[in-house]
């Protein structure tokens, strides 16, 4: 029953994909398709000029292509061109896309994933960088590679959030009655909550419309994104909580594999660890250059100090026994996160 219905999903993905190949106009290829070029499709979920798809196309694929020349032609459809999270997962899964850059939409599948939403749970970006590159990645990988048909070869950054607001947003007593806007996730919807906001859920594309109309007067997001998506133009203040590390993930189909010579598998997982060092380095780098680009544009940054950390903390309490009733590991990952250095 699951061969065939593998086989049904991927005649249907076959049929529409030069429809889909045809209207990419972010597409990078590892070279040009010629030969026998074995074709290595990655759904990603960020845009193109994000560390982590730089990495891809910087990192991964050079390597490949000079361990393996002319074996593979490896494109990277950006943006979610290919479909949204949960369905490039499930192409990963059945193997119709052989590698997909994805955030943590799995939860549902492998609830471990919820851990790298925990909030304060990494004192800051270097210290998360160890956790997902060491002890608490493995355990991660471990828990969801036993259950899903996929490997994580590596981690990769998805951004440390921070909040913004048109309304002064300088100290934690700020939140107070500010209507926050936050996605549909329990985790990020009773933060903003247990701070004394007023919680507007909505879809990412909805924000600046929202912020724009006065709907929500913030919202917590990487500050890249804010620069990204031009919010700086309606939001006067950011507070840098780097409340929440958000990881990307390259997954690997099981099904691929399976297929590839050892060899070739070996130099596959060297590119993937290869890239999450590059993509960690140019995240670290876009810090800097993200805060002072909105500086420039006028906007207030407060960094947060070591005091309204622990306020945050305290604070957080019901987030944390939410956490510890929802998931009996949950306590443990914390621990084993404080533990690294």
């Amino acid at each position: 029953m699951i061969t065939r219905m593998r086989a049904v999903i991927g005649l249907i993905f076959l049929l529409f994909m030069p429809a889909i190949l045809s209207a990419c106009g972010t597409v990078s290829s590892a070279g040009d398709v010629a030969g026998e070029d074995e074709l290595v499709k990655i759904a990603s979920v960020v845009a193109s000029n994000t560390p982590s798809s730089r990495a891809i196309r910087e990192a991964f694929i050079p390597y490949i292509e000079e361990q393996l020349p002319g074996e593979y032609n490896i494109q990277i459809y950006d943006s979610g061109v290919l479909g949204s999270e949960s369905a490039s997962y499930a192409y990963t899964k059945t193997g119709i896309v052989e590698l997909s850059l994805l955030g943590s939409s799995m939860w549902s599948e492998t609830p471990v994933m919820a851990s790298t939403d925990f909030p304060f749970m990494f004192r800051d970006v270097e210290h998360a960088r160890r956790a997902y590159q060491g002890e608490l990645g493995d355990f991660i990988a471990e828990e969801l590679n036993a259950a899903q048909p996929v490997t994580l070869l590596s981690w990769l950054p998805n951004g440390s959030r921070a909040f913004s607001s048109n309304q002064s947003l300088e100290t934690i007593d700020d939140f107070q009655g500010q209507r926050m806007r936050m996605p549909n996730n329990p985790i990020h919807v009773r933060l903003a909550e247990a701070l004394g906001a007023n919680v507007v859920i909505m879809d990412l594309g909805e924000v600046f419309t929202a912020l724009e109309q006065g709907v929500a007067d913030g919202q917590d997001n990487p500050i890249a994104t804010l620069r990204n998506e031009g919010w700086y133009e309606i939001q006067d203040y950011i507070y840098n909580t780097n409340h929440m590390v958000a990881s990307l993930h390259l997954f690997a189909s099981d099904y691929f594999l399976a297929e590839l010579p050892e060899d070739h598998r070996q130099v596959f997982e060297e590119a993937a660890l290869l890239a999450s060092d590059y993509a960690w380095d140019l995240y670290i780098e876009q810090l800097d250059e993200d805060i002072a680009f909105v500086e420039e544009q006028g906007v207030t940054v407060t960094e947060l100090t070591p005091e309204d950390r622990e306020r945050f903390i305290e604070m957080l309490q019901p987030v944390y026994d939410y956490l510890d009733s929802q998931y009996d590991w949950a306590e443990d990952i914390r621990e084993m996160v404080d533990n690294i250095e």
